[in-house]
């Protein structure tokens, strides 16, 4: 090699190694600026709570402020549309993992690719999932609900939350030839009142849309989808527990990055979310909202979400997704 060439290859490198130090330091400095996190859900839910107590936290770890914006709309797709299109490195996306194991499969058309165009960083929190049932029905499991859904074909009528519980009961109708009339809703409050006063048999739902008939004793609860056991309902059994393991099912959500993330950052981000997630103070308030405290690191989250997609999948080979999507 000539003196000229070898030059030329220390330049190269010494160009190169500045270019990853200052990368590193820019990543290391965020953030330079306010945060903005996306969250498509409307103000006022669980996710919405998780991502606000997740700001506060992230807020005082940054020095920087910590911005909420609520985005709702399209089975989230609006919200995680306006997310992808920021191409902002200061927007983060707190949205739920249905966005992309779910959607792909009911619309058409998204205005994002759901494998490309958000990059998991960390699970924040699940919501839990129940199956309530009202004192009149003589079921304390799944198993009793099945006996008497079958002596009683077409009496029994259920609701439900939108996408996943919905699904899940579903599938689990279908897989055991159960006939259950689905009663469709448009908000939380309708489903309790019935289910309090019996004129709705069994709901699925979370934690928040079921806690009035619960509370006054009107209804109980036989089991969660979840994978573990809810802290707040501790001698509630898993729907594994019980014996129906294809009903497991968590309302996962979570922080996401845009596309081409560096990971180092995205490291840095979900390092940030974990350790909020231990502080006490976050994790009680997210308990008593019917959520699991979770996060995790980039590659559990995206774990977590391959092992929903595959669940989904399962499912829709059951029943239409549109057509339940749609009720």
């Amino acid at each position: 090699m000539s003196r000229l060439s070898k030059t030329l290859s220390f330049v190269a490198f010494v160009t190169a190694m500045i270019q990853a130090i200052c990368a590193v330091g820019a990543e290391s400095a965020w953030p330079t600026r306010p945060v903005r996190i996306i969250v498509p859900f409307a103000v006022g839910g669980v996710h919405d709570l998780a991502a606000r107590l997740y700001a506060d936290g992230l807020a005082k770890r940054w020095g920087q402020p910590v911005v909420i914006e609520n985005k709702p709309g399209a089975e989230t797709n609006i919200g995680t549309a306006a997310f992808t299109s920021a191409h902002d490195d200061h927007t983060l996306l707190y949205g739920v993992t249905s966005t992309l194991t779910v959607n792909p499969l009911v619309f058409e058309r998204m205005a994002f690719d759901p494998v490309r165009d958000v990059v998991p960083i960390s699970a924040g929190a699940s919501v839990i999932i129940l199956v309530a049932v009202h004192t009149g029905v003589p079921a304390r499991s799944l198993t009793e609900l099945a006996h008497v859904a079958q002596g009683e074909p077409g009496k029994l009528l259920w609701g439900s939350g939108p996408v996943l519980p919905r699904y899940v009961f579903i599938a689990f109708l279908k897989r055991r030839g159960l006939d259950m009339l689905y009663v469709p809703y448009r908000d939380v409050a309708t489903p309790q009142a019935d289910l309090g006063e019996g004129r709705l048999q069994v709901l699925v739902t979370s934690v928040p849309a079921s806690v009035a008939p619960v509370q006054s004793g009107k209804a109980r609860i036989i089991a969660v989808t979840n994978a573990q056991r809810a802290p707040m309902l501790p001698d509630v059994p898993t729907v594994a527990e019980a014996g129906y393991p294809e009903m497991t099912i968590d309302g996962l959500a979570g922080f996401f990055g845009w596309r081409d993330i560096p990971e180092a950052l995205r490291d840095k981000i979900s390092a940030d979310v974990q350790a909020v997630a231990q502080d006490p103070d976050v994790r009680a308030r997210m308990t008593a909202s019917g959520l699991l405290v979770l996060g995790t690191t980039p590659a559990q989250f995206t774990a977590a979400i391959e092992a929903q997609r595959v669940r989904i999948g399962e499912i829709a080979r059951l029943i239409d997704l549109k057509a339940a999507i749609n009720k």
